[in-house]
């Protein structure tokens, strides 16, 4: 990082927020600028982080300051919009941004917000409001000297020592009398002496600091590089869940851009490039291959027992060659799991199966029937409803009722475009007494699972569909459409 030496020639911005409590005005957000040559600060309260509001913030702090030649930011929409990036070319500004996923990069700012955090604790701990303090808490940021440079912000910026709260405590202690003017052009002669020994001084000292940065960053760094055809995994720096990898690959190098930089494209879709930081990649290194074997004791003979199935289930194919096998496994290994699926296709029909080891009881005792109209349907999700009603009707999930109980019938849209069939039961379930049953704690079950290198999930096809309602419940379980009423039979 090259040393600026002019003062607010160069700057960084960034943005600090959502807050946890906003201030008195309802303002969750702080657009903070930090200047390179004088670690001078600033920070505006902002009610929200579109452009036009970042865009008038950023033009009232350049009015005290002048407009710098380069600002430095992140990658966010209110720096790279269309009104932003007019304003940085009206200005003759020079706008840089930095990395995805690499904040080093706005380094500056970045430790400066973490800074500006911990004060605004400490006043939003006491219930203060943080954006009347916020000037003060620059101010005091402001007058102490940096490590980088060795002089404050405010001696950097105005060539000599604003007088602060502690400035004005000591003179009040000591009665220090008031010293005589000094003729305007002497004090701006020697302010620009004062600037130019400063600058000096400033320069050696961020030199100095820069070593021991690099020199600290440095110590458990590695050079690393790739050649072209080998075989990589890339870095994912957000993930759905804890227990999704990390790495994701195998990639293949197609080109070397740089020192560091490198195109990439996916072993098993090489039509796509992406271009990663050297950071985000290391190298590949296949298994070799295993020969499995299981050594079993014998099994115990069990009798044999029936499975109810829900009427249809024999007309429903088995769902064995609907199973999706990794593209990783190799022919032999995908003739072994094909041949295993095989041997358990009632396992893989697409038709819930039906169990006689429980049946779910609703029970509203001293409750009236509850009767609901049914919702207004549009015209264009008709058809879809008629084509859910015979579907559960085929599978024996639903029949013809007379049940002086009724609910209305949702339709939700689905991502893939289709629509999911849901009954409005919420009036039903405010009378309805819940059992107390022990759920699984999802903590605990991850706990149980680190150490495993193989996790198998069981997902249950339309598991709701699996347990029978007590004769009883059925009638309760009544909806209604505007064709004809139905209820559930499980």
């Amino acid at each position: 990082m090259p040393i600026i030496q002019e003062p607010f020639s160069r700057v960084a911005v960034d943005i600090v927020g959502p807050l946890p409590r906003p201030s008195a005005t309802g303002k969750r957000y702080i657009l903070t600028i930090v200047d390179y040559a004088t670690r001078y600060p600033e920070a505006v309260a902002l009610a929200n982080i579109q452009a036009d509001t970042v865009a008038d913030a950023l033009l009232r702090v350049f009015t005290r300051v002048g407009f710098p030649r380069e600002i430095l930011s992140d990658q966010g929409t209110q720096f790279t919009a269309e009104l932003t990036q007019q304003l940085w070319r009206l200005c003759g500004v020079r706008a840089l941004h930095s990395a995805p996923y690499h904040p080093q990069t706005n380094g500056l700012c970045e430790r400066f917000n973490g800074t500006l955090k911990q004060l605004i604790r400490a006043f939003v701990h006491e219930n203060r409001d943080w954006e009347k303090y916020l000037p003060h808490l620059l101010f005091a940021y402001r007058e102490v000297p940096q490590e980088s440079t060795g002089y404050s912000p405010f001696e950097l910026l105005y060539g000599r020592q604003v007088r602060g709260p502690l400035d004005l405590v000591r003179a009040q202690w000591e009665g220090a009398p008031e010293e005589d003017g000094v003729p305007v052009v002497e004090y701006v002669l020697k302010l620009r002496e004062r600037l130019a020994e400063l600058q000096g001084f400033v320069q050696e000292n961020m030199e100095t600091a820069q070593a021991q940065q690099k020199a600290w960053y440095d110590r458990a760094a590695c050079s690393r590089s790739f050649c072209v055809g080998q075989k990589v995994l890339v870095l994912k720096p957000q993930r759905q869940n804890k227990l999704q990898a990390a790495w994701q690959g195998p990639y293949k190098v197609v080109t070397q851009l740089g020192d560091t930089t490198y195109v990439v494209v996916s072993c098993a879709d090489t039509r796509i490039q992406r271009t990663f930081h050297v950071n985000m990649l290391k190298a590949f290194h296949e298994r070799p291959e295993t020969v499995d074997a299981i050594c079993a004791p014998a099994a115990e003979e069990m009798e044999p027992f029936p499975l109810e199935e829900l009427p249809g289930a024999a007309k429903q194919p088995s769902g064995v060659d609907q199973v999706q096998l990794g593209e990783e496994l190799g022919p032999e290994k995908q003739a072994q799991a094909r041949q295993l699926l095989l041997a358990y296709p009632g396992v893989f029909l697409a038709l819930p199966g039906y169990t006689d080891q429980a049946i779910h009881q609703v029970d509203t005792p001293g409750q009236r029937p509850l009767r609901q109209p049914a919702y207004r349907l549009p015209e264009a999700v008709r058809e879809s409803m008629r084509a859910e009603i015979r579907e559960m009707l085929e599978l024996g999930v639903i029949e013809p009722s007379a049940s002086p109980w009724a609910s209305p019938v949702v339709l939700v849209p689905k991502k893939d475009g289709t629509t999911r069939f849901c009954v409005d039961y919420r009036r039903i379930n405010d009378c309805t007494i819940t059992d107390a049953y022990p759920m699984p704690r999802v903590d605990e079950l991850l706990d149980q699972i680190s150490g495993g290198h193989f996790l198998t999930t069981v997902d249950l096809c339309k598991g709701y569909w699996q347990i029978p309602l007590a004769e009883e419940a059925t009638p309760k379980s009544a909806f209604i459409t505007p064709f004809v009423l139905y209820q559930f039979r499980v």
